[in-house]
């Protein structure tokens, strides 16, 4: 048996207009954007307290300062770190590496996750088994390593469709089993952003006061 306490690191941007959601922005403004993020980030925050058996911390970037996360510190038994320079691969490998293994990272992309499916990654953590949760565009929005595996975060074509497909190359090669969670879909276009309103009310309430939908 591993570690009785594995941390997940919740990876988060500050919530400031025209830096964070970019790509909803074809469909409302940069202000908007940066409200929906934080819904977002609050739904995944409150998520993995409520279903997370370990300790939960916010890995922000961009002003660790905002109100935001000052909120959602008060809000929540979350601790917060932050993110290093670098790609999303560098990132993710210096968070992990930082906590030690067994250690999980996630986005706050999809706080639909099932709180069964982050049980059930706790466990698998716990056993000895790596994991990663799928995400319909070919990404990953989650991810949990039971030991330093740095291959997994170079030379990745991070926002791209290929992510997962050469991060389980990348696995294979390194003779590391990644056990595959549920498939979903993160919230990066406004599509995927539609499709998930229905699973979050105060992000659907929100999405009609602004007349998006």
């Amino acid at each position: 048996m591993m570690s009785a306490d594995i941390p997940l690191l919740l990876f988060a941007k500050a919530p400031i207009a025209g830096k964070v959601k970019t790509r909803l922005m074809t469909n409302c403004s940069a202000e908007q954007a940066a409200e929906i993020a934080k819904r977002l980030m609050q739904a995944s925050i409150q998520r993995a307290c409520e279903f997370w058996p370990g300790e939960v911390y916010l890995s922000a970037w961009l002003d660790l300062d905002h109100h935001f996360f000052n909120h959602m510190l008060q809000r929540y038994p979350i601790r917060m770190t932050q993110q290093c320079e670098g790609d999303l691969g560098e990132k993710m490998r210096h968070a992990l590496t930082t906590f030690g293994y067994p250690a999980a990272v996630m986005g706050c992309d999809a706080p639909h996750t099932k709180g069964t499916t982050l049980q059930q990654a706790y466990r698998l953590l716990q056993q000895g088994e790596s994991v990663i949760g799928p995400s319909d565009d070919g990404g990953y929005y989650f991810l949990g390593l039971c030991q330093m595996a740095d291959s997994l975060f170079i030379d990745k074509p991070w926002g791209s469709e290929h992510v997962l497909e050469k991060t389980l190359a990348s696995a294979e090669d390194a003779g590391l089993e990644l056990i595959q969670l549920s498939t979903l879909n993160d919230v990066d276009e406004w599509q995927d952003l539609l499709d998930t309103s229905a699973q979050l009310p105060s992000l659907q309430e929100y999405l009609y006061a602004q007349n998006l939908i």
